[in-house]
């Protein structure tokens, strides 16, 4: 490529030789006859070949400002291509570097590393998805609390904090929302997905052991997206003395499974959440030995089902509790087809409005099944009287009573 002034000299030079063919072409139109010998001067008036001469000027300036417009566009597209490869070239190395850090020994230079994928991610839109997965992959990882390495929890907390800010506004230009999280078989013993935006995608629980701590998806929304605790295809959740929170979430659109989820120990609570329109199922789910699943109860404002379907189809029920205390049944499908045996289910002071609440299905052997001061269940319970255990009557108040002594 020539030089700048080189480029000039050839464009003003071209221009000069477009200009004096304009002049000589306008020459011959108006009957002129130009020469640059004295014997051959020209035949217009003078007037006329001043008008000539003025014309041929402003054409030639025309032309020579069309060319430097053309060259320096040129020469600023170049230009751009070579910033645009630098960039490139230097994004590659950060990312690089950065990644190299998730292996490092100290937790302080981990930190570092999720953090410095946190700022690429920022600044380069195309690796978003890459530093997603690769976040997701560091908490995927083997985990063990009582055996990790010092500083583990924080790095993994960290790590799940930086996907969590980046979910909080899909309107954000520098949002993740929308791309696909795997924590298929993670081990979590706290963490915070509070104020999510799971718009679209899928996000993997599949196979996770929620073993300790708080894990938060309070107050987090549900619109789009396929949330899979397990779908009945992959390894199940398992959650397993955490207490997992869903308080205040919004469940608007989307699908969120719990297929085949096992509730041994701990809490996982929805209280106070909405459900509007996501199908949500906890089909062939198995609460046992002290799982608690909550939608309402006495610390946690009821749930509203407002619209959507939320199904237990062939849940195992077999001990510990499924609490609907104080929630709002006001549009959902719910739908229990269960086998109760052991586990009491309580829907006290709910309020039953409008939708269908079905235990048609159910397999009701034993435990406990309570609708005490629930407001108008007959309107929305089928069948209404439900089929009581063995342990149980229904008093003429319809309010489930425990005979004295029994657990």
């Amino acid at each position: 490529m020539p030089s700048f002034p080189l480029a000039l000299t050839l464009s003003f030079a071209t221009a000069a030789a477009a200009a004096w063919a304009i002049f000589v072409g306008l020459a011959e139109l108006t009957g002129a006859h130009i020469g640059f010998w004295p014997q051959k001067s020209a035949s217009l008036p003078k007037d006329r070949l001043f008008d000539l001469t003025r014309s041929t000027v402003t054409a030639a300036g025309l032309l020579a400002g069309v060319f430097a417009i053309v060259y320096a566009y040129r020469k600023q597209k170049i230009e751009e291509a070579t910033s645009h490869r630098e960039d490139s070239e230097s994004l590659g190395s950060r990312y690089q570097a950065a990644a190299e850090q998730l292996g490092h020994e100290s937790a302080a230079v981990r930190l570092a590393g999720i953090y410095a994928l946190s700022k690429l991610a920022d600044d380069d839109s195309s690796q978003r998805q890459t530093i997603c997965r690769l976040l997701c992959a560091y908490i995927r990882m083997p985990y063990n609390p009582r055996e990790a390495r010092p500083g583990e929890r924080e790095v993994r907390f960290t790590a799940i904090k930086v996907i969590a800010e980046h979910l909080q506004d899909p309107e954000e230009e520098t949002a993740w929302c929308g791309f696909d999280l795997d924590f298929s078989g993670a081990t979590f013993d706290g963490g915070s997905f509070s104020g999510s935006h799971f718009t679209s995608g899928e996000v993997n629980f599949s196979g996770c052991h929620f073993i300790g701590g708080t894990v938060s998806f309070d107050h987090a929304r549900f619109s789009g997206a396929t949330v899979n605790f397990g779908s009945g295809e992959d390894p199940p959740a398992i959650f397993n003395g955490a207490q997992v929170l869903f308080t205040g979430a919004h469940f608007e659109s989307g699908i969120i499974s719990f297929i085949f989820a096992e509730f041994r120990a701990g809490e996982v609570s929805f209280g106070a959440a909405f459900f509007g329109g996501s199908r949500v199922t906890f089909g062939s789910c198995i609460i046992d030995d002290e799982g608690q699943l909550n939608f309402g109860g006495p610390v946690w404002l009821g749930a509203k089902f407002a619209g959507g379907d939320v199904w237990f189809s062939a849940a195992e029920l077999r001990g510990g509790f499924l609490s609907f205390i104080g929630a709002d049944f006001s549009g959902s499908s719910v739908g229990f087809d269960v086998s109760l045996t052991g586990t009491s289910v309580l829907f006290n002071d709910a309020y039953f409005v409008s939708g269908a609440v079905s235990l048609t299905e159910a397999e009701i052997k034993g435990g406990r099944l309570s609708f005490e001061d629930t407001h108008t269940p007959e309107n929305v319970v089928t069948p209404w009287p439900p089929p009581a255990p063995p342990s149980l009557r229904l008093t003429q108040r319809m309010r489930w009573r425990w005979p004295r002594g029994s657990v």
